[in-house]
């Protein structure tokens, strides 16, 4: 149980750790766990290969502060082309940033003219190309000026907000408030026309994404002038996409984002062009401090919780013991397999284990406090004259026994005595078996010598029976001859049964042989038919006689039960498989059929319904197979047909 209990803290623990890596690599790189372990390497010789092979071409369209082209130097600048150089250095590759309209950006990634570009991760574009790991989120947020009494989207209700007419590309923007809010939008070209309408009051604020806000509240120094609403109505998840068919780019693109964020480029990059109106990106200085602070107090917590372990156990520990031994008594008696009951002043019961439950079909708590004598369930085990007796009770054997504690307590103990009983019984059966056994061996011995001279004798006789009466006669000796030396056979088959030895035969041979043999002795209105199911045509390890046996002898019944059947189609059928290790036979005939109430009595010895029968032949098939470690059952209809099912063990 304390394994059990360490071994599920110890679970709880490690899922714990992964979850919280888990969200903690969420929270700071936007991947997950997976992802970060299969990225956080370095460029596999194949990757390295690609890098130096040529100039990486990456394709981007103006969209300032995103990417856009310095005028004064003809340089390109922003946000992503920081990423893009930092990205080169981190993957030690050489980048080409390549300006392309912005129709015209993915024409350009499927024709090969560029390596990779930047593109939001949706449907249509996972379809069109293979994505990176999330490099940085656009925001879709509100800006309104400070003094303003606008506070949360239903202060908007009735009012217009101005917007880039590059965010709401497709309507993406009017698409926020649809059917939500009675909200009008105002296209612009660029910040500067957004920020006018503001001031002159003909819009209530910006809406669009919030870097484009942040850059340009950062360069004209309007902070203090506006502010974002809390709520972010929309994220557009921004990744490098290579064309199809492209892993290994992809890997050294993932492997470099993953690389920027963990050296805290994103937020630095983001913070040279936003300011303090920075994106929401963490700083992972930050998140590192909290990590550190996490940590300590879980230590602490860790630390004060074995503390107060250790005290309470010591607290605990004497009465522990106390329960422990007591649990370990009750436990010792409920696994006794024999029931057991106190009795004190020779009426009550003070006390019973689980076992005297089962025997008597009574809960603990209906005999716990009752007087003995007065549950009906118990009175043929307590009954005086059945003390240190078997018994037969229902269906089992008991043995009860009592012993005396102290003066005014005893201890009465019912032992299921069935197993032992039917043991005793089965041994006592054997002896008997055994010594008749060994009468029949003597006597076919004995009886076999003269019949020999009566065979021999009688054949000489023939010679001269001229006429049909002596004719007759000798027929007649020499037919019972031959039934006494059957039943001699049987005796000694009975008296010696077969060895254990294992050899390798072929099954299918030794079935079609028996099959052939009995043919030649059934009537010719009497069909025998053998069936083979996963049987190999190799030899396999059984025990050959015992297989002999069984087949021969079932399939000899089987004939035997058409005797007085009248039915056009008589037939026996022998079919075979291999199934888990054993060789399954199911004998089958549509013979005469045995009576449910004999059933029962076949396989029981010198038990017989045929006229000259010895009752000896199922006996010995049934030992030779449980001898075997194998297995038969019959089932059989009265005037329909019998059915034996036998397995026998392949010794491999």
């Amino acid at each position: 149980m304390r394994r059990r209990k360490i071994a599920i803290i110890s679970i709880v623990i490690i899922i714990g750790l992964i979850i919280a890596v888990t969200i903690d690599l969420r929270i700071k790189y936007n991947v997950g766990l997976f992802d970060y372990i299969e990225y956080n390497s370095a460029l596999t010789p194949a990757e390295e290969i690609l890098v130096k092979e040529k100039p990486l071409n990456f394709g981007i369209y103006e969209e300032p502060p995103l990417a856009f082209t310095n005028e004064f130097n003809n340089y390109n600048a922003g946000i992503i082309s920081d990423y893009i150089s930092q990205l080169a250095i981190e993957t030690k590759s050489n980048v080409n940033i390549k300006i392309r309209h912005k129709s015209s950006i993915l024409e350009a990634l499927d024709s090969n003219e560029i390596d990779f570009v930047i593109l939001e991760q949706t449907p249509e574009n996972f379809r069109a190309a293979d994505l990176s790991m999330p490099l940085f989120v656009v925001k879709t947020k509100i800006v309104v000026p400070v003094g303003s009494n606008i506070n949360h989207l239903r202060d908007l209700e009735g009012k217009s907000l101005v917007t880039l007419r590059s965010d709401n590309e497709n309507g993406r923007i009017e698409k926020l408030f649809d059917g939500d809010a009675d909200i009008d939008i105002i296209e612009v070209e660029n910040m500067y026309q957004c920020i006018a309408l503001i001031r002159n009051e003909s819009a209530s604020g910006f809406i669009g994404d919030d870097m484009k806000a942040a850059h340009y509240l950062n360069v004209t120094s309007k902070g203090n002038v506006y502010r974002f609403l809390d709520p972010v109505l929309d994220e557009k998840h921004m990744s490098l996409a290579v064309p199809k068919g492209n892993p290994e780019l992809l890997s050294i693109l993932n492997k470099g984002i993953l690389s920027l964020k963990k050296k805290n480029l994103i937020v630095q990059t983001q913070y040279k062009w936003l300011g303090d109106f920075t994106s929401d990106s963490l700083d992972l200085r930050i998140i590192d401090i909290i990590n550190k602070v996490v940590i300590g107090i879980i230590l602490l917590t860790g630390a004060l919780t074995a503390w107060n372990y250790v005290i309470t156990k010591r607290v605990n520990e004497k009465t522990r013991e106390l329960l422990e031994n007591k649990e370990e008594l009750r436990m010792i008696i409920d696994a006794m397999k024999s029931g057991i009951m106190v009795i004190e002043n020779n009426v009550t019961i003070v006390e019973c284990n689980y076992s005297l439950e089962r025997i008597v079909g009574v809960s603990r708590d209906n005999l716990i406090g009752k007087s003995y004598s007065d549950i009906e369930e118990l009175r043929p085990f307590v009954n005086v004259a059945n003390i240190n007796r078997v018994v037969n009770i229902g269906h089992a054997y008991y043995l009860t026994s009592q012993n005396t504690i102290t003066n005014n307590k005893k201890m009465l103990i019912i032992e299921d005595y069935s197993e032992k009983y039917l043991n005793e019984k089965k041994a006592r059966h054997e002896s008997k078996m055994i010594a008749v056994g060994r009468l029949s061996a003597g006597l076919a011995h004995e009886i076999r010598n003269p019949l020999g001279l009566i065979k021999s004798y009688n054949f000489v006789i023939g010679r001269y029976a001229l006429d049909e009466v002596r004719s007759h006669a000798v027929k007649v000796i020499d037919d019972s001859v031959d039934n006494i030396n059957r039943l001699i056979e049987n005796l000694l088959r009975f008296s010696k049964l077969s060895n254990n030895e294992i050899s390798y035969v072929n099954v299918k041979n030794i079935i079609n042989q028996i099959i052939e043999d009995e043919r030649n002795r059934a009537r010719d209105d009497i069909r025998i038919d053998a069936s083979f199911i996963d049987i190999p045509d190799e030899d396999i390890p059984i025990n050959a006689e015992v297989l002999r046996m069984v087949v021969q002898n079932l399939v000899q019944n089987g004939l035997d039960s058409f005797s007085g059947v009248s039915r056009e189609n008589k037939k026996i059928a022998v079919d075979s498989r291999i199934r888990d290790n054993k060789l399954n036979l199911r004998i089958s005939d549509n013979g005469s059929g045995i009576d449910k109430e004999i059933i029962d009595n076949v396989f029981d010895p010198f038990y017989s319904t045929k006229e000259n029968g010895t009752g000896l032949g199922l006996y010995i098939v049934n030992t030779e197979v449980e001898n075997n470690n194998g297995t038969i059952s019959v089932s059989s209809v009265k005037g329909e047909g019998t059915m034996f099912d036998v397995t026998l063990p392949i010794l491999r």
